[in-house]
C-alpha cells in the first residue's frame, strides 16, 4: 500500500543484502517482517536543520510502547508534492505575493520531483497532474492560478482532505510525499482529514502569507494542527520567496526512521510519538522534533 510505505521487507532487505542508506548499526529481519515509515524533522535551537544524528538518536513510542529503531537515514528524497493554493476572496490580494514566493524559491523544487498543482474554494481545482516538467508547474502557476475567481470562504480542511486523495490515487514510489498549502491563514484540525493524511503517508506543510516581520519564522509545536499532527511545519512569511524556499526545504530535508509494526488490527488508529535520545539532547540543546503522531494499519 502506498499509506506510510509500510513496507515489507522482502522487498525492502532480501538475504545477504543491507537497506539503501542503512545505518551500519541497523539489523537485518526476516522477510515476513512489516516496516513502518516514520519521516521526522530535527531542528536545532537556532532554527537551523540539524544534521549528523545517526538511529540511536532516535526514540519511538507506538501506542507508549517504545519500538527498536531498525534504520535512520537523512536523505533529501525527491517529493512528490501538491502545491494547494487557497482562492479564498481575502487571498486575492496576496495573489502576487503567492506567485513571487514560488518564482524566488521554485529552486528548491529539483530534478527528480513531481508536482501537483491544484486550487480550491468551495470545490478542488487541479490545474496540473503530477508532473517531473517543472516549466510546465511554472507555467500552471503563473498563467493559471491568476486566471481563477477568488471568493468566499474556502474551507481549508476539506481542501486539505482534496490533496491528500489526490497523493493516494499515485503508484508507490521512493519519493517523499508531501502538501503544501499557500494560503494567509492556518487549516484548522479536523480527524477525518488527519486520518486520510495518514493514510496516503503525506506530511502537510503550511506556508501562511502575510503574518510576519522580516524573512519568516516557524512557531514551535503544540498547536492541534494539521501539520502538527503529519510532523510538518507551518512557516509564517513576512517576504514570500525566501519563506516558500523554506518550507519546501523543510518537507524534503528529514530523517526516515523504521520500525516493525507490531500484530495489530488492520484499519485500526494507532498513536506515534518520536522522542530525542539524551546523547542527542546533549549535543542538541533545546532542539525541536516533528513526526506524524499516528498511522492507520493497512490492510494485509
Amino acid at each position: 500500500m502506498n499509506f506510510l510505505r509500510c513496507l515489507l521487507l522482502a522487498g525492502l532487505l532480501l538475504p545477504g543484502k543491507s537497506a539503501p542508506c542503512q545505518d551500519p548499526e541497523a539489523v537485518t529481519f526476516r522477510s515476513e517482517v512489516s516496516l513502518v515509515r516514520v519521516d521526522v524533522e530535527v531542528l536545532a535551537a537556532d532554527g537551523a536543520i540539524a544534521t549528523g544524528l545517526r538511529k540511536s538518536d532516535f526514540r519511538i513510542f507506538d501506542q507508549g510502547t517504545e519500538q527498536p529503531v531498525v534504520t535512520a537515514s537523512f536523505a533529501q528524497e525527491p517529493l512528490d508534492l501538491v502545491l494547494l493554493f487557497d482562492l479564498s476572496g481575502h487571498m486575492r490580494g496576496k495573489l502576487l505575493g503567492v506567485v513571487r514566493a514560488v518564482e524566488l524559491g521554485f529552486h528548491e523544487l529539483s530534478s527528480g520531483d513531481r508536482v501537483c498543482v491544484m486550487a480550491y474554494d468551495s470545490a478542488p481545482t487541479e490545474l496540473l497532474p503530477f508532473t517531473p516538467d517543472m516549466d510546465a508547474v511554472n507555467q500552471a502557476i503563473f498563467l493559471k492560478v491568476p486566471a481563477l475567481r477568488f471568493s468566499g470562504e474556502t474551507a481549508l480542511d476539506h481542501a486539505v482532505d482534496a490533496a491528500a486523495f489526490r497523493l493516494r490515487g499515485e503508484p508507490g514510489s521512493s519519493r517523499r510525499r508531501a502538501v503544501l498549502l499557500v494560503s494567509d491563514r492556518s487549516a484548522p484540525s479536523a480527524s477525518p482529514v488527519i486520518r486520510d493524511l495518514w493514510q496516503s503517508d503525506a506530511v502537510l506543510g503550511e506556508l501562511v502569507l502575510g503574518k510576519a516581520s522580516g524573512e519568516f519564522r516557524i512557531p514551535e509545536r503544540g498547536g492541534n494542527s494539521l501539520a502538527d499532527r503529519t510532523g510538518g511545519s507551518t512557516v509564517i512569511a513576512g517576504e514570500p520567496g525566501r519563506a516558500f524556499q523554506q518550507a519546501v526545504r523543510l518537507l524534503r530535508r528529514r530523517y526516515a526512521l523504521f520500525f516493525a509494526m507490531p500484530a495489530t488490527v488492520p484499519g485500526s488508529e494507532r498513536s506515534l510519538e518520536v522522542r530525542l535520545s539524551d546523547d542527542a539532547l546533549r549535543r542538541f540543546p533545546g532542539a525541536r522534533v516533528r513526526a506524524r503522531t499516528g498511522y492507520v494499519v493497512p490492510a494485509r
